[in-house]
């Protein structure tokens, strides 16, 4: 029985391995693709290890590591935002990976999401905010502004921010170019993300000067949702730490 359980363990850090460097060659390279080389190589380890004290040592941290990832991914899955309802005067489309040119999964959901609610919401106005990362040749603005232009939305209910490469810069240039657009006036706004990402993007926009600030979420594409999980527990364990 020990046998088998250490083979499925090289089987399983195997696989994590090779979906890491696959999903790297196919898509954007980020934190989630070494944190699942990471995982793969620790998995298979424990194939080797002999039973001694370091062996006890390793397992209790790695266990202790476990646990703390899934009650990270608890919280991220059982948090409910409050949604936006549409009195917001403003919505702000948050960037995520541009492939090339050509928009992610994860992009087209939350671009989608923002369509949908143009249509029964067509005063309002959208900022599409994302700089232009290594790996993409267009600004992530650029590429949801397509998307929303071929669907119809007029492009003055649209406002492109092209600096940001973190969502709390998202926030931070998107206020920016709210706060001129309505001058004095005071306005209402939401966010779109995908669900995996409502959390942090509710807790970065509040430390950005969004106190009252709604949610519209999106699908998470199911062929993204682990990379996009890997991934999100990362950032939200720096959210705690650095606040941002």
């Amino acid at each position: 029985m020990k046998k088998l359980f250490k083979t499925f363990l090289l089987a399983l850090g195997l696989v994590l391995i090779l979906f890491g460097i696959i999903s790297a060659v196919f898509a954007n390279v980020n934190a989630a693709n070494f944190m699942l080389i990471i995982m793969g190589l620790i998995s298979i380890s424990f194939r080797f290890l002999k039973n001694n004290k370091f062996t006890r040592i390793y397992t209790g941290l790695v266990i202790a590591a476990a646990i703390a990832y899934i009650g990270i991914i608890a919280v991220i899955i059982t948090f409910k935002p409050q949604k936006a309802d549409g009195s917001e005067d403003a919505v702000i489309v948050l960037g995520c990976a541009v492939i090339g040119s050509r928009p992610s999964n994860t992009m087209y959901a939350r671009t989608y999401a923002a369509i949908d609610f143009y249509y029964k919401n067509p005063d309002t106005v959208f900022v599409l905010s994302g700089g232009k990362g290594p790996q993409e040749d267009i600004t992530e603005a650029a590429a949801m502004e397509k998307l929303m232009l071929d669907a119809g939305v007029p492009r003055e209910n649209l406002i492109l921010e092209e600096k940001a490469t973190s969502t709390s810069e998202n926030y931070k240039y998107s206020k920016q170019l709210l706060d001129g657009y309505f001058k004095d006036k005071p306005y209402k706004t939401a966010f779109v993300t995908n669900d995996f990402h409502c959390y942090r993007a509710g807790k970065l926009a509040k430390l950005n000067g969004f106190e009252d600030i709604r949610c519209i979420p999106a699908a998470t594409p199911k062929n993204a949702v682990v990379l996009c999980y890997v991934r999100e527990v990362l950032a939200v364990i720096k959210l705690w730490i650095f606040r941002n």
